[in-house]
């Protein structure tokens, strides 16, 4: 039976990725346009943005199940006791998943109402292989977004994750290849085999290589 109460410490985008998959693994969501699925991004998470979050949660779930995911770089302690209750008992068929740089930001008390939530290595590619064009569309321009940032921490973890999800398409379309020897997964094959390393560069040309896997992805 799934807990209702997750935190993930580490990158933000891959921490919404890991919240955004369990909700379509496990909770069995939609992520296209789905009232049920709702992500906050925080700097600063603050005791208002607490109460906001608490008056979306006591709202009722328009399906069977909504999951709400707070993503914040650092929490007020004010802020991390308003959301005890809701995290110790959330109303029903609600889940929580808390994304933070690091476990040791969070309050002992509020910590211990929570389990880690882990994405698995394959986790992404995943997702992206089984999502419509809409939603891979969606992962791609979050890359993207985060690679324009001012900040080159961001800017190399957004390089980090385009390098991931095209090593794992890679990995992806060899599995396919295997079975079933189609001329359409060859040709994304070669494609990938040149793009890789130029994605290892610095100044790899990342949009137009994510539009043309966009475009070129076969059913894998």
């Amino acid at each position: 039976m799934a807990h209702h109460a997750y935190f993930y410490a580490g990158e933000r985008e891959a921490g919404i990725t890991a919240a955004l998959g369990h909700a379509k693994e496990t909770l069995g969501l939609s992520l296209e346009n789905n009232p049920d699925v709702v992500v906050f991004r925080y700097g600063l998470f603050s005791v208002d943005d607490a109460r906001r979050v608490i008056r979306l949660a006591e709202q009722s779930a328009l399906g069977e199940a909504k999951l709400i995911v707070i993503a914040a770089e650092r929490l007020f302690h004010e802020a991390q006791n308003a959301l005890l209750k809701l995290f110790e008992e959330p109303p029903p068929a609600t889940t929580l998943v808390l994304v933070v740089p690091s476990a040791g930001i969070l309050l002992a008390t509020l910590r211990s109402r929570m389990l880690p939530l882990q994405i698995a290595k394959n986790a992404v590619v995943h997702i992206f292989v089984t999502s419509s064009q809409t939603e891979r569309e969606r992962m791609v321009q979050k890359i993207l977004e985060q690679a324009k940032s001012d900040k080159d921490e961001e800017k190399q973890a957004a390089r980090g994750q385009a390098l991931r999800l095209a090593e794992g398409l890679q990995e992806a379309s060899y599995a396919a290849w295997q079975k079933k020897q189609n001329k359409d997964v060859q040709a994304f094959m070669e494609d990938l085999d040149r793009f890789i390393p130029i994605l290892h560069e610095r100044s790899a040309p990342l949009k137009l290589i994510f539009e043309h896997i966009l475009l070129t992805i076969p059913k894998l």
